[in-house]
């Protein structure tokens, strides 16, 4: 069943793609990643529909957290425009390419999603969510103990935001595991989006009340297509590995790509 993972890229994509123009400004692409839930925006700079990517990693690099006069933390962005700040070229795959193919191009470029492009044509996005889907459907035999992460980043519920914020920058991951308890319980995951979204709060706030609760928690054991369809079913971008109440490993988008590719 692993042929699953030669069908075409075109067979699992996503569209449409959300983009915004080079000139944008910073502060609009925070808004659109948000109202499109999505972690990244194409970039088109005039007769040129793809000309690069700019990411919710790229926001938190390049802004700078601050407390106002209220005592709200937020991350001010500067008056900078895309085309000041955006990645390019854009990574891209052919729609006749495989799932497989397109897998290994995200772990070659440590990446978590390609726009699937034909000349001058784009027609969707292949990420890590199709990528699993895909590995449901091939029924991969390999278990979440081989693809984990291990240690992983945690932050205590305590936390204050700003600090939270700040540990997630300077870890340079998609999101930190947010533990209670002096068993270190995970009771939720702190990620680019809440550090991006977190503007009403003092930056004294406890992290705990950011945090999202967007995860699934599986055993070593679990086979890994059964894992990726409860990753894919709730739309989950962290996976944590338990053994007898312990955290083990973290299994995330890009490690679901590497088994794709491997398979």
């Amino acid at each position: 069943m692993e042929r699953m993972l030669d069908r075409p890229v075109s067979h699992y994509m996503r569209t449409p793609v959300f983009s915004v123009a080079a000139e944008t400004d910073l502060e609009t692409v925070r808004h659109r990643l948000a109202t499109h839930n999505v972690s990244c925006l194409g970039v088109f700079d005039g007769a040129e529909p793809l000309a690069g990517v700019i990411s919710r990693t790229d926001l938190l690099k390049a802004g700078r957290f601050e407390r106002s006069e209220t005592g709200a933390y937020a991350l001010v962005l500067s008056a900078q425009e895309v085309r000041a700040l955006m990645h390019g070229p854009a990574f891209c795959v052919d729609p006749a390419e495989s799932v497989r193919t397109a897998a290994r191009g995200m772990v070659e470029q440590r990446v978590h999603r390609l726009f699937v492009r034909k000349a001058r044509n784009v027609f969707g996005v292949v990420g890590t969510l199709e990528v699993m889907r895909a590995l449901v459907e091939s029924r991969a035999k390999a278990h979440v103990a081989e693809l984990m992460t291990s240690p992983v980043g945690t932050l205590d519920v305590a936390t204050p935001l700003a600090e939270a914020s700040l540990s997630l920058r300077a870890a340079g991951v998609t999101g930190l595991v947010v533990v209670s308890g002096p068993d270190e319980v995970p009771v939720g995951v702190f990620t680019q989006r809440e550090a991006l979204e977190s503007s009403a709060h003092a930056g004294d706030a406890p992290v705990e009340g950011v945090m999202s609760a967007r995860f699934i928690t599986v055993n070593a054991r679990t086979a890994l297509h059964h894992a990726a369809a409860q990753a894919a079913a709730t739309r989950a971008r962290h996976l944590l590995v338990m053994e007898n109440n312990r955290l083990l490993g973290i299994v995330a988008g890009l490690d679901f790509a590497r088994a794709a590719a491997r398979a």
